[in-house]
């Protein structure tokens, strides 16, 4: 059975860390708009990197892939889409997989014009993700 974890809890924003050991997943869900204005008016910028570096306990394997659940997320700004962004290339350079699932079209819009697009695969659901050949 999945654990989850409240990572960030705001009246505008959430993240929530969902962890499946049994298919070797970590989902990453969010709600609301991705923006920095909320994330660093409470917490300082390392501690929000921090938020999505798992380590698992001693003797875990990591998770081999990586799932942003971004379903609920209207909008994301410049600040959202750099941690997007780093946790990709953290974990790609660990052998994790990051697929961005439930792209609305105000991101994917941001998506497309930073060329983010062709960097992180997206998917339109869990399942579909969790199903998507490993390249």
């Amino acid at each position: 059975m999945p654990t989850r974890t409240q990572l960030w809890q705001s009246p505008k924003f959430t993240i929530e860390r969902i962890e499946d050991e049994e298919r070797g997943i970590l989902i990453f869900k969010f709600s609301g708009g991705f923006a920095a204005n909320d994330m660093y008016s409470v917490l300082k910028p390392l501690a929000v990197v921090n938020i999505f570096e798992f380590e698992p306990p001693p003797g875990k394997e990591r998770p081999a892939l990586n799932i942003f659940d971004i379903t609920d997320v209207p909008t994301l700004d410049s600040s959202g889409l750099g941690l997007v962004i780093s946790h990709f290339i953290r974990s790609r350079a660990r052998g994790v997989r990051v697929i961005a699932v439930g792209v609305r079209p105000n991101v994917l819009q941001l998506f497309k014009f930073t060329k983010v697009d062709a960097l992180i695969p997206m998917a339109a659901s869990i399942e579909e993700a969790i199903a998507a050949p490993r390249t």
